[in-house]
């Protein structure tokens, strides 16, 4: 394997240079299966914040977009993935290491990437009695078979937002292109259509942004017994954690100090003072709007 990345912190090049299984140079653990759980919904309905509040909970480690889904499965994201890994504190040898001979396509391979990870997330995230261990991506989608996999065997957390809210974030991303935005907001009709026939499930919770913003106690502990843990209020407590731009967004969590930035409300009711009345009708009169509208109780006021 021979790949290229940026580091980091963007100030030098990387270079991973294809290393025979007994060369690597890094200590590894053995592997210990857990029970698994995946925030699997669109772009922008607070899964980072999210994946930060089950992550703060003592017996939970939660991957913020390992990337290890677009890896292993189309579109084949290798730099990626590397760079999202090392922002959760892994090598480079430990990524090339957990990779070597994985095969692409393969529903296995990605679990048991999982699996061999866990070891090393315990011991970069200081959390060794880790019960349970999680992932996050709007993704997930794309990969069929990942996608019957996750819904057959494992607990699945829906995030949602008011489309409205959505599309504002999405418009008012600084240096996204005009096609960016467009895919993006597209993005989030395909994830909804591919899940919408399996949000009823057992298995399936569904969470609203707008809950986790004014009634975090209540609602994440919802999602913490839904993944098996017993309830906890860490989420809200001021301590340090590790690595803290892999939860991606400043609004989740402060990048220089580790400590959780407090709720936003303002932030549910933005898009009314932002988009304009051609705005709301290119998005509520989409048929699929309409449904994710309907279905989370978001009203057309």
């Amino acid at each position: 394997m021979l790949a290229s990345t940026t580091d980091p912190r963007g100030t030098q090049e990387a270079t991973i240079l294809k290393i025979q299984g007994s060369l690597f140079f890094e200590q590894f653990y053995l592997s210990v299966s857990l029970p698994m759980y995946f925030i699997v919904g669109p772009l922008r309905t607070g899964s980072s914040l999210l994946a930060r509040c089950l992550d703060d909970h003592p017996s939970s480690i939660c991957f913020c977009e390992s990337e290890i889904n677009r890896t292993l499965f189309a579109p084949h994201y290798l730099h990626l993935h590397f760079l999202r890994m090392m922002h959760h504190g892994f090598s480079v040898q430990s990524v090339v290491r957990l990779l070597d001979r994985k095969r692409q396509s393969d529903v296995g391979e990605v679990l048991s990437w999982y699996d061999a990870a866990t070891e090393i997330a315990r011991s970069r995230l200081a959390k060794p009695n880790a019960t349970v261990i999680g992932d996050k991506s709007p993704d997930f989608y794309l990969a069929p078979t990942l996608v019957s996999e996750l819904l057959a065997n494992h607990q699945l957390v829906y995030s949602i937002r008011d489309p409205r809210s959505i599309f504002c974030s999405i418009q008012q991303s600084e240096g996204s292109s005009d096609e960016e935005k467009h895919n993006r907001w597209n993005w989030l009709l395909e994830n909804f259509r591919c899940w919408e026939p399996h949000l009823d499930r057992v298995s399936v919770h569904c969470v609203r942004y707008e809950d986790v913003v004014l009634t975090p106690i209540e609602t994440v502990n919802r999602v913490y017994d839904h993944i098996g843990l017993p309830s906890s209020n860490a989420f809200l407590e001021p301590f340090e954690r590790k690595f803290p731009s892999r939860f991606l967004w400043k609004t989740a969590i402060d990048w220089e100090t580790g400590i959780r930035q407090d709720f936003d409300p303002k932030r549910v009711d933005r898009w009314k003072t932002v988009l304009s009345r051609h705005d709301l009708d290119f998005i509520t009169t989409n048929s699929t709007v309409q449904r994710i509208m309907a279905r989370f109780g978001y009203s057309h006021d």
